[in-house]
């Protein structure tokens, strides 16, 4: 029997990827108007924003003061910044197929690190749900390739992405017993903030602002950054970390797979995009696959 917060925690991983995988369809339109780098910049500095005047008129509550911090700066840097830096320039090194397939290993990268470091070991009914919904991904992928070269540094660097997002995941786990949900959150977003600006300047230099006046100028890119700053980044990932509160690691991290089936239902709602038999029995498959990974729960070791 589930236990209330472990419910809650669930749910929570659920909404927050299904916010995720929403999230592709507004990463489109804002890509209309200015260059990716741009678009991250921006999105978490927004986000930043917005926490950081929640804060000032006392809605949220930050006190980071006299805690141990290495474990949660790790844990700030590997997610947004190096996840999101590496699955950029790793897609734009591989064809979709590839890249798919391999950011959808992280799961699995998650259990392997969850039984070292958090000594939460997946028993074997899990191990099996998790390679169903893997399964699942990559023929999704696999029928949307749109086709395009492999190049080994992609891969690399989508490898790097995948443990980036597991180290996130193991961090985040460990860290709520010192931060709260909330907390993790203003910190990501501190530190990417930082990191975005920084290597925007670098690419762009004297350039960057005009790209961000001339982005601005359209209200589609408008609405698109505002799902991505406070629903795509606030909401889902202070719900994220509330699941990594109350919910063992291997669960939470599981329903990363439904990505893929709302990126098809919204393709096909939002964007008008065809589907096909085939796409709803690789969707099925990876639906079937997460349910059974927290259905059959995990011992400890």
């Amino acid at each position: 029997m589930l236990k209330g917060n472990e419910k809650t925690g669930m749910l929570a991983a659920f909404i927050s990827n299904l916010i995720f995988g929403m999230s592709n369809f507004f990463s489109v339109i804002a890509l209309k108007y200015t260059e990716p780098m741009v678009v991250l910049s921006l999105r978490f500095t927004a986000a930043f924003f917005i926490i950081c005047v929640l804060r000032v008129c006392g809605l949220v509550k930050i006190n980071l003061k006299s805690k141990h911090k290495p474990g949660l700066i790790l844990m700030c840097i590997a997610q947004p910044f190096v996840y999101f830096i590496c699955e950029l320039y790793g897609i734009s090194l591989t064809s979709s197929a590839m890249s798919g397939v391999i950011v959808s290993m992280t799961p699995v990268a998650v259990i392997v690190l969850s039984s070292i470091f958090l000594k939460e070991k997946a028993n074997w009914r899990q191990v099996l749900f998790a390679f169903i919904s893997v399964i699942g991904v990559i023929a999704v992928n696999i029928l949307n390739d749109s086709s395009g070269q492999n190049y080994i540094a992609g891969i690399i660097i989508l490898l790097v992405a995948v443990i980036a997002a597991a180290v996130f995941n193991i961090l985040s786990r460990k860290e709520a017993e010192n931060f709260s949900p909330m907390e993790r959150v203003y910190v990501m977003f501190g530190i990417s903030t930082i990191g975005f600006n920084i290597v925007c300047f670098g690419l762009y230099s004297g350039k960057y602002f005009n790209m961000l006046k001339n982005a601005f100028l359209h209200t589609e890119f408008l609405v698109a950054i505002l799902y991505l700053s406070v629903i795509s980044s606030i909401v889902a990932f202070f719900l994220y970390n509330y699941a990594t509160s109350h919910v063992d690691v291997i669960k939470a991290s599981s329903f990363s797979n439904i990505i893929p089936v709302v990126s098809i239902v919204s393709g096909i709602a939002l964007l008008k995009e065809n589907f096909n038999i085939k796409q709803i029995i690789c969707s099925l498959f990876i639906i079937m696959g997460v349910w059974g990974v927290n259905y059959f729960g995990l011992r400890k070791i």
